[in-house]
């Protein structure tokens, strides 16, 4: 079976997945025992929608900060996978407004998590990626029982399809997050000042660890309302997310729902950041 290494760089859209999956996904093993029922926490058929900016760096002084497009999340409490009931998860990235025009870049991302209802583990991660010319489709899939996971990508602007990477993902923990079920995970457990959290993730096949930590409770501005919201930041324990490194921050309403209402990233060039716009229950 062959395989070979792609670059995927992320658009301001993964980015923003990013940031929130890095910034609010506890390990499974340290809180798993408190997580509460989705069905008590995440009412049925909501949907998230948060508008994403770029903020240019301050030797970009005269570019203001520029609306990026939109980012929409959706919660399915049961849906099936292989026989089982499962949660799911999707969400859809689009560019809009300036930054098509000063990248010349067009995106339309969208994401699929399928995810363990009893330890909301990740079990299936799926991503059609649509950024200009480039197309890609990849799939990871996660086996907690054998600790092992599979990672395989396309470039669908090929026809037939050319397979870029198809690879097993070896010694997994027995619980992994993906760019969409960390998101979700935080949302089903307490928050409290100063605590710290370990965090595995996967999403390109590799696996990443950092640590999440839980600041104070600030006020948050955001076009569906004003938030009471924690504060919570993400430092990496082996390499970073980006290759140029960058800080992630996010904030979590602090209520029975624990929203997500603002994010938060610090990268090479500038920042990106969201707030949420909608909230539909």
């Amino acid at each position: 079976m062959k395989s070979r290494g792609e670059a995927l760089p992320p658009s301001s859209f993964r980015i923003a997945l990013l940031v929130l999956v890095l910034a609010v996904s506890p390990h499974f093993a340290a809180a798993a025992s408190n997580l509460r029922p989705a069905s008590e926490v995440i009412p049925p058929g909501e949907v998230l929608v948060y508008e994403i900016r770029w903020d240019p760096p301050a030797w970009m002084f005269f570019l203001p900060t520029i609306s990026a497009g939109e980012l929409t999340i959706h919660f399915q409490h049961e849906a099936r996978l292989e026989g089982k009931t499962v949660h799911r998860i999707a969400a859809r990235a689009l560019s809009s407004g300036f930054f098509p025009k000063i990248t010349g870049i067009s995106v339309d991302d969208s994401f699929e998590s399928m995810v363990d209802e009893s330890g909301f583990c990740s079990l299936r991660m799926t991503k059609k990626l649509r950024e200009g010319k480039r197309l890609r489709d990849v799939v990871l899939t996660f086996d907690p029982k054998r600790g092992t996971g599979h990672y395989l990508a396309h470039d669908a602007a090929k026809t037939p399809p050319a397979e870029l990477k198809n690879e097993e993902v070896k010694n997994l923990p027995p619980c992994v997050q993906d760019i969409l079920s960390g998101i979700y995970l935080v949302r089903l457990q307490e928050l409290r000042s100063g605590e710290k959290f370990p965090l595995t993730v996967s999403d390109d096949g590799t696996v990443k660890q950092v640590e999440v930590r839980v600041k104070e409770k600030e006020a948050v501005e955001a076009t569906a309302g004003r938030f009471s919201a924690w504060k919570v930041e993400t430092v990496s324990v082996f390499g970073g997310l980006f290759k140029g490194g960058g800080t992630f921050l996010v904030w979590f309403s602090d209520d029975a729902h624990r929203v997500p209402v603002k994010f938060e990233a610090k990268v090479k060039v500038g920042r990106v950041f969201g707030t949420v716009k909608q909230i539909k229950r």
